[in-house]
């Protein structure tokens, strides 16, 4: 029998398919390159820039921009600030600032309704940070008394922020813990409430705090 002579080119193509065959995707890829000539010179790479690239400047106003870190109020040893609810504010924000309580808010289920949602504000007064207060101001005790008195509670604007009327935003809330408490049936009294603050944020099922505050002193406030 005599033997089918396949054109060169043809015979290349089959070649190159089996050779192809059961390799990874790099192997092909490798297959599919042209033997490389000995004589030819590989190609110059080329040379390699010295200069570097100069990253723009942050334009001012921007987040990427260097931010100053806050300016904190400077006190004498023993020094101690009054405070009123206004001051707990960002500057930007007191032209906006009322002293008064929101409206209660009473829905079809009455006392078995859930309680007033609280609007969310966390921006602080960054200056009063570390700062020895003296602020007044009503009490949301946290939890149950022990032994008749209260250690942990909220120090609020308005009495009767809990349930029906809203609870202040938390940057008008202050987190408090005191050593010596106040009695469980004294709870709405106002108080005059002394010690350092801290810009700290504190959550808590009856409302969330930006500042946070232990109690040095607790009194009570005369009209």
């Amino acid at each position: 029998m005599s033997r089918i002579r396949l054109p060169r080119f043809l015979l290349g193509m089959l070649l190159g398919a089996c050779a192809g065959l059961g390799t990874p995707p790099e192997g092909l890829a490798a297959a599919a390159q042209p033997t490389p000539n000995a004589s030819a010179k590989p190609p110059a790479k080329p040379a390699a820039s010295t200069s570097k690239a100069k990253m723009p400047a942050a334009k001012p106003g921007t987040a990427a921009a260097t931010r100053k870190p806050p300016v904190r109020l400077k006190q004498k040893p023993g020094e101690v600030r009054e405070v009123d609810w206004k001051e707990l504010l960002p500057a930007n924000e007191r032209a906006h600032y009322s002293a008064a309580a929101p409206p209660p808010v009473h829905g079809p289920l009455g006392e078995g309704g859930p309680p007033a949602v609280q609007k969310q504000n966390i921006d602080v007064n960054e200056e009063l940070g570390d700062i020895n207060v003296h602020m007044p101001g009503f009490v949301v005790p946290i939890g149950a008394p022990r032994n008749g008195v209260v250690r942990e509670f909220f120090l609020v604007p308005y009495i009767g922020a809990c349930i029906h009327v809203p609870p202040p935003p938390p940057n008008q809330m202050v987190y408090v813990t005191s050593a010596s408490g106040i009695a469980a049936d004294a709870i709405h009294e106002a108080y005059w409430v002394t010690g350092k603050m801290r810009l700290e944020s504190r959550t808590t099922p009856l409302g969330n705090a930006a500042y946070a505050l232990n109690a040095s002193k607790v009194e009570l406030y005369q009209y």
